[in-house]
């Protein structure tokens, strides 16, 4: 790809579209799509119709008067062209977002100038946005949904393995092609993983409603920030609406830096139960927390999946050729610049006060840190426009965090993402003066325990006694978090009060419950009961074990509606089982 100038083309379309237009080829449509007199690219690309315009470009279908073909052709909106430095970047992120070939991309053909215009050439689909397909019927089946979700994920992951992150997922870049067929598109304003930055900030772009916290928070971003907003994207295609909205887009993302995302079952109960896990995995806010790759996340949407082509393709009631203006949301710059983590102090049970407050605290300076580096470098770009009287910094003048806010621990811990697939029953067969169990207590409830709806439950099966009918001396469930992790707390919320249960935790699995390791427990359980141990303890597998059961007609059982673990990745403190 090369520079061209081309003196006879004329100017390119203005970036507002002036000029005659006509009304949307759909009947009633909400927009208008809008025409004008045919301008020629580079003597070689005629642009023929202009079908989408965002805050960054507008986008035609053209003309490839050399190669005979229909193409989309993008064309940077003046004040971002105007720009040395993020034209430069545009440049020679385009070249490399076009060695991708993968059937679920949008291949990218040709980059240049004319005059004082900044184009994309890329394929044309003939289809609608998932943005289109929303806005038409506020949100899809869960199987479908799922599918194009799992599709979108392993063309982001072929991405990642040649070192390039999207960094801006959400509806309108995922285009459904009239034969069913998905594809990612915008992958030229992506930024190659390992390209130098060309300018201090570092900016990168982002849709607000789903840039990852650490795009907000100014860290290295890589492929699990494009796993995380693919997430929000299933969670709004599930939902029909977005996790996390407020009044403004600084203040949209910042919720994502102080709390999780409800449970998609609190807004679609028809979706499976373990559906709930993969999504708060996908959702977690922290990278490490989330799938190592978005193929595994794909993997782990796949059973939830419809594989059914033509259902996808039956989605599509309105060609892309023809689709109206669009009005996309606010795009927001954030700075990519890796900085030294927030130092993070533990102490005993007396430092817990002083702890929680100094928690408190830097939270808020991170908040504020983070809302000024994405207001002002947002309208440094020109992108959006901050309410009469917030304050305003230049993006070359970034806030940083101050010296307080450094020693302060943002968090001393977190909600764990807890995967359904790697919880198990704990009920050994061999038993020292016991019958001993079968292996087997409601298997298939288990996912109950973590798809974050309260209202399911697992239970153990109905027995003779509270003491199991002297057939064991307990019953339980293993998590298996998949890897060491310091384990602060648990807490469980008890289907029946009263009960008696212990958490253990222990590097390997056994099946002799005096071989882990005791943290704590309970022998009357209240409704929510949170266990944890005095020390520092680190751990991969934690046993819930229960000890006694409740009276329940004529039967007895216990059992739990939902378990949190509360921690963070460690090495030290293993448990020391026996």
């Amino acid at each position: 790809m090369s520079e061209r100038t081309s003196e006879a083309a004329g100017p390119p379309p203005s970036a507002d579209g002036a000029g005659p237009s006509v009304p949307a080829d759909r009947a009633g449509g909400r927009h208008a799509s809008t025409t004008q007199a045919a301008r020629m690219l580079a003597n070689r690309y005629l642009l023929e119709e202009r079908v989408a315009s965002g805050g960054m470009a507008s986008v035609w279908r053209g003309h490839d008067e050399v190669l005979a073909r229909t193409v989309a052709v993008k064309v940077l909106h003046d004040h971002l062209a105007a720009d040395d430095d993020f034209r430069e970047r545009f440049r020679r992120e385009a070249i490399a977002a076009a060695k991708l070939a993968h059937p679920g991309v949008v291949s990218l053909y040709d980059t240049g100038r004319d005059g004082d215009a900044t184009f994309l050439v890329m394929e044309f689909v003939d289809g609608a946005t998932l943005k289109d397909l929303l806005a038409d019927r506020g949100r899809l089946p869960v199987a479908e949904g799922c599918g194009i979700a799992e599709r979108v994920g392993r063309a982001l992951d072929y991405a990642h393995k040649r070192g390039l992150v999207h960094r801006d997922v959400k509806p309108a870049n995922i285009l459904i092609g009239s034969d069913g067929t998905v594809k990612v598109a915008d992958f030229g304003i992506a930024k190659a993983d390992q390209a130098d930055d060309l300018t201090k900030t570092g900016m990168v772009l982002g849709t607000a409603a789903y840039v990852a916290p650490e795009q907000i928070r100014g860290e290295k971003v890589d492929g699990a920030a494009d796993q995380y907003a693919l997430a929000l994207v299933l969670y709004e295609v599930l939902a029909g609406r977005q996790p996390f909205k407020a009044d403004s887009p600084v203040a949209t993302a910042a919720q994502r830096l102080e709390r999780d995302a409800p449970p998609v079952r609190s807004l679609r109960p028809d979706a499976p139960r373990g559906l709930n896990a993969v999504l708060a995995r996908g959702m977690a806010r922290e990278p490490t927390d989330r799938y190592p790759t978005t193929a595994a996340f794909a993997d782990a949407l796949a059973p939830f999946a419809n594989d059914d082509d033509d259902a996808t393709a039956a989605l599509v009631t309105t060609p892309f050729a023809h689709r109206p203006q669009l009005d996309d949301e606010a795009l927001t710059a954030v700075g990519d610049e890796s900085r030294p983590a927030p130092l993070r102090s533990r102490g005993g049970p007396d430092d817990e006060r002083r702890r929680t407050e100094r928690r408190g605290i830097g939270a808020v300076l991170l908040l504020l840190a983070a809302a000024a580096v994405l207001v002002g470098v947002a309208l440094f770009s020109g992108v959006i426009q901050a309410p009469e009287g917030f304050p305003i910094l230049d993006a070359r003048e970034r806030a940083e965090p101050t010296e307080e806010a450094l020693q302060a621990p943002v968090e001393d811990g977190r909600p764990l993402p807890l995967d359904a697939a790697a919880l198990s029953i704990f009920d050994p067969a061999t038993v020292a003066g016991f019958t001993g169990g079968d292996g087997r207590e409601n298997d298939a409830d288990l996912p109950n325990l973590v798809d974050g709806d309260p209202t399911t439950s697992w239970e153990t099966v109905g027995y003779d006694s509270a003491g199991f009918g002297n057939l064991k001396p307990g019953v339980g469930f293993i998590l298996d978090l998949g890897a060491p992790t310091r384990v602060d707390d648990v807490a469980l919320t008890a289907t029946r009060p009263g009960i008696a249960f212990d958490v253990r935790a222990a590097d390997q699995v056994s099946d002799d419950a005096e071989g882990w390791q005791v943290l704590g427990g309970t022998e009357s359980a209240g409704e929510r009961t949170t266990i944890g141990p005095e020390g520092e303890i680190t751990a991969r597998f934690l046993l819930v074990y229960i000890r006694q059961l409740q009276p329940d007609g004529g039967r007895f059982r216990g059992g739990f509606s939902e378990v949190t673990v509360t921690g963070a990745p460690g090495s030290d403190g293993s448990a020391d089982a026996g």
